[in-house]
């Protein structure tokens, strides 16, 4: 018999090596985590989080508001009870205003009178009195019309009263900015009681879509207002664009558009007066289907498009970067190098208030550079958008864009992609229709310090008989930025501030363009750059106010004109060719009058734009001035007083000088989408009394554009290379030298030698900066908030 013995003690000695090599791998593990976790201890210990500088940072209501501080949440609401109070107002609460009824559609600050706000904050005088401006819509008048009011005294108002709008106290009821009531209103008794009632299968076979009962194939609209100088008389009409529900619906356009008139008091009254379906206009529904019934019309057959289509905005195409690395972020090693209280802000000697105006949008108040104002207001006024085609709605798409009310446009900016992380991102409150409470807009603005990458100064005098130096500073700069969103639209606004006494406003457009559907006779007007569609060509303009106080108020104009001058040369030679040379030299020329200051840039006659006190010069005689500079220069090439050219005059220049005057707050209106045929607010009634500008109170009036013919590289959004528009207030000759001098982030270097026979060595200067500061910015975890709070980033 064999033994069992051997057999069993071979088993053990295998379960034994198992063992034993489990239990190295296991220590291995156990040694590789804890030299891991003793790293990353040592990393963490070795490079600290970066300072937050959060001490310095409070955006929190201000219990005594600042004069250009927004209305506060117990301010709006003070407003609020005030005028629901007020029974020949006849108002209804925002979530009981029908189409029959008066309600408050905004409130927000009304800026004080100039006069009183320089005794204030110069002369310590008492401040202002705070009041808000209202806009009412006033439909319990016999003829309806929109006020608007002035309520105060502020927290705890006691008189309302009109606000004249030059002489018109009650603006024509056709001129109102669209509510949310009246599209409920439209799309309830347009669309649904008369479209899709009438022509539900024409819809289907047409589109492969309806409005209602439709799944995941729907139709949705797209306003365009019709200034009432198409029609020569005050009336309110909408061409309403039909769109495919899918993707974005803007790049999915169907060649049917609805016209609607809204002149009646009454939704019931609301009529649909045209129609247009392939390339045909039609005068009802009616007429529209029976045509499509008897094959008297050719029919479109537009097949719905798939989900993920071109238009979305998920990732595509050729992926790049090959391995899933991060893109370089910023740090702030010592943490914020500005403050912010309430909505007073100070960085390197600068200050200023900001503000959101509910109807135009950013505005900066009391800009001052090393304690002196260099302006007094420096704000957005209007944004507007002409387009062109074919096809009735493009022909007529012409949007000033204040009437959706720009400040409620700007929220929710993303950190990481909308602005840097460490930004401080900053709320704004609106009081508008649609509530009986303030709504808070988070993330409204963003403020941020951004190093450039590009030198403020530098030279590099690196040759020994010129001096062997170097000396030079990154161009660190601190940005105020909003994006507005105007539906398809998203426009950047950033708000500057250089080291070196410069002001820089820069406007950048890009999101969905407005697309029509293809077809031969949208040609001369946008290229095809899709199977369905059109990228018709349109102007954008922006126009913005520039309240200059130039040590003080006394201002004047000054233009350094260039000119040419013929030379003798005889003397250097014999040639009759070159008997003469020209060269440049320039003329200053105060400009007496409004309309002598008024700018049409001419290439053939370039200038420097000058705003000076002759009562301060240098001592060398030379008036300290600021110099404007605009970037984005663009020309209106509309005729004047011809259609809606009369809302936006404007856009006739690239800059207009005016002198101040408290009832000519604002370039445009509210109702400027509508109101050609008698403009509420007209610019060139600024101009036209042509008062004196000479040693007054100045207001520089600047219109930067851009004309887009979208191309296929638009698809699905356009991108902001080569959109940046931007101008700047630049000091000239107003310092001694340049103030920068006196920043310690300069670097300088210079070779020594102390003798022949001694080794060159260079000295560093550094200015207190030594050292190379190592630590890793805080984790925002931006996306996880927005995940726990959708409301801040949607409407849910």
């Amino acid at each position: 018999m064999v033994s069992e013995y051997p057999q069993r003690r071979h088993g053990c000695w295998k379960e034994c090596g198992i063992l034993c090599g489990i239990l190295v791998v296991g220590l291995a593990v156990a040694l590789a985590v804890v030299l891991v976790l003793s790293h990353k201890e040592l990393e963490e210990k070795a490079i600290p989080h970066c300072a937050s500088g959060d001490e310095n940072i409070d955006i929190s209501e201000q219990d005594n508001p600042r004069v250009f501080s927004d209305l506060t949440t117990a301010e709006l609401r003070s407003v609020m009870s005030y005028l629901h109070q007020q029974n020949e107002l006849h108002l209804a609460k925002a979530t009981l205003a029908g189409m029959n009824t008066s309600f408050i559609y905004l409130v927000e600050l009304n800026i004080p009178n100039k006069t009183v706000t320089l005794n204030h904050l110069d002369k310590k005088g008492e401040a202002p009195e705070r009041r808000a401006k209202v806009v009412i819509f006033r439909r319990d008048l016999a003829v309806p019309c929109i006020q608007e009011y002035e309520v105060g005294p502020l927290p705890i108002p006691t008189f309302h009263s009109i606000m004249y709008k030059n002489g018109k106290g009650c603006v024509p009821f056709a001129y109102r900015p669209i509510t949310f009531v009246e599209f409920g209103a439209v799309y309830e008794n347009i669309f649904i009681g008369e479209v899709e009632k009438k022509g539900r299968q024409l819809l289907l076979e047409s589109f492969d879509a309806t409005f209602t009962n439709c799944g995941k194939k729907c139709l949705t609209f797209y306003p365009t207002t019709v200034s009432t100088s198409n029609f020569g008389k005050v009336t309110r009409n909408f061409w309403f664009s039909i769109n495919q529900h899918a993707g974005y619906h803007l790049l999915h356009p169907l060649d049917f558009k609805i016209m609607v008139n809204l002149d009646s008091k009454d939704s019931s009254g609301y009529k649909l007066v045209r129609v247009w379906y392939n390339q045909r206009l039609f005068d009802s529904m009616d007429e529209l289907v029976s045509a499509y019934n008897n094959n008297d019309v050719k029919k479109l057959k537009v097949t719905f498009p798939e989900a993920g289509d071109f238009s979305s905005l998920h990732q595509r195409g050729k992926s790049f970067p090959t391995k899933s690395l991060r893109s370089p972020i910023q740090v702030e090693p010592d943490g914020k190098r500005y403050t912010i209280k309430g909505q007073h802000v100070e960085y390197m000697g600068w200050a200023f208030e900001y503000r959101m105006s509910t109807t135009t949008g950013p505005m900066l108040f009391d800009v001052r550079y090393q304690g002196e104002r260099i302006a007094y207001e420096i704000s957005l006024q209007e944004i507007a958008v002409f387009y062109s085609g074919s096809n009735p709605a493009q022909r007529f798409a012409d949007y000033v864009d204040s009437m959706a009310r720009l400040g409620i446009a700007s929220r929710a900016l993303v950190p990481g992609t909308d602005c840097p992380e460490h930004s401080v991102f900053i709320p704004s409150r609106h009081l508008t229709e649609d509530s009986t409470e303030p709504v808070v807009y988070e993330n409204a603005f963003c403020i941020f310090e951004q190093a450039t990458g590009v030198p403020l100064r530098r030279h590099h005098s690196y040759m020994k008989h010129h001096g062997s130096f170097y000396g030079g500073m990154m161009d660190d700069v601190l940005i105020m930025r909003s994006i507005i969103t105007v539906a398809n639209y998203d426009y950047i606004f950033d708000f500057i501030f250089h080291q070196n006494g410069a002001v820089e406003v820069k406007a950048i457009s890009t999101g969905y363009i407005v697309s029509s559907a293809f077809s031969p006779s949208e040609n001369k007007y946008g290229f095809q750059i899709h199977d369905n569609i059109v990228g018709n060509v349109h102007h954008h303009l922006f126009n913005f106010k520039v309240d200059v106080d130039i040590l003080g108020t006394s201002n004047r104009f000054e233009t350094l004109d260039f000119k040419i001058e013929s030379a003798p040369n005889d003397e250097f030679s014999t040639l009759k060719s070159a008997q003469t040379y020209e060269q440049v030299y320039f003329q200053s020329n105060v400009r007496t009058t409004e309309k002598t200051a008024a700018y049409k840039f001419n290439f053939d006659q370039p200038k420097y734009m000058l705003f000076n006190n002759d009562k301060f010069k240098t001592k060398h005689g030379v008036p300290r001035s600021y110099r404007i500079t605009i970037g984005g220069m663009s020309k209106q090439t509309l005729s004047e007083n011809r259609g809606h050219e009369s809302s936006i005059t404007w856009a006739r220049y690239q800059m207009a000088v005016t002198k101040y005057k408290d009832v000519e707050k604002q370039s445009s209106s509210l109702f400027a989408a509508w109101d050609a045929h008698d403009p509420v607010v007209r610019f060139q009634d600024f101009l036209d009394d042509d008062e004196s500008i000479v040693d007054e109170d100045l207001v520089a009036w600047i219109t930067m554009g851009i004309h887009h013919i979208p191309h296929t590289e638009d698809l699905p959004i356009t991108t902001t290379p080569g959109a940046h528009l931007q101008f700047f207030l630049l000091p000239y000759n107003y310092f001694t030298e340049d103030p920068s001098m006196g920043s310690k982030n300069a670097v300088y270097m210079e070779l020594k030698q102390a003798s022949d026979n001694s080794p060159p060595t260079v000295e560093i200067e550094r200015y207190g900066y030594g050292g190379e500061p190592r630590c890793v910015q805080q984790n925002y975890n931006v996306h996880q908030k927005i995940k726990d709070d959708p409301a801040s980033m949607f409407e849910l």
